[in-house]
């Protein structure tokens, strides 16, 4: 098997989706490498994030917009970043689409946020929290969003998680109990 045709051959393509309580020497036999549902999840997050970091052209460059042309709360605290995702949330739902709100923080100021765009933009990767990661990654000209911290209307996936994971995130904040749900964790 070349490892440049790695996905063209039906033995390894069976291998990534054969059933784990096989026995050792049969996944051996289908797949040399050891890849379960959960790994080719997180891969395939990874690869949708890169994918709406890519989607930054030359043609969006005009459009590239800075973290301070977004309204900044009078206090700075969990509090009021927590409410900015619910904001976000609102909005999502007066614009038709799932009730999802996101906000990342980096350093006491709102760099990126975004409400859920699944529907809006007939995507289904288009949740609130990867919306928001990408508006961050453009409006800092940056995919490393180190030291950052997301605030979410409830709890991010497991994609968004991965993503979060990804672009570096420091920490997770969640819902109206403002819930801290610590560093983003890659299959978790």
């Amino acid at each position: 098997m070349s490892k440049h045709n790695i996905f063209s051959d039906s033995v390894f393509i069976k291998g990534l989706f054969a059933d784990n309580r096989a026995p050792a020497n049969k996944r051996r036999s289908l797949s040399p490498h050891k890849i379960t549902r959960r790994g080719l999840l997180a891969a395939s997050s990874v690869a949708v994030f890169l994918h709406g970091l890519r989607c930054l052209t030359p043609a969006h460059a005009s459009q590239q917009r800075s973290p301070r042309d977004i309204p900044q709360p009078a206090t700075q605290d969990d509090g009021t970043f927590i409410a900015r995702a619910f904001e976000m949330r609102r909005l999502a739902i007066d614009k038709g689409d799932q009730p999802y709100g996101a906000a990342i923080v980096r350093d006491g100021v709102i760099i990126g946020q975004s409400w859920s765009r699944v529907v809006l933009d007939q995507d289904p990767t288009g949740h609130a929290e990867i919306s928001a990661i990408r508006d961050a990654a453009r409006r800092v000209n940056n995919r490393d969003l180190s030291g950052a911290v997301i605030y979410s209307s409830s709890r991010p996936c497991p994609m968004c998680e991965a993503a979060a994971y990804w672009a570096g995130l420091n920490q997770m904040i969640h819902g109206n109990k403002v819930v801290n749900a610590g560093p983003p964790r890659l299959c978790g």
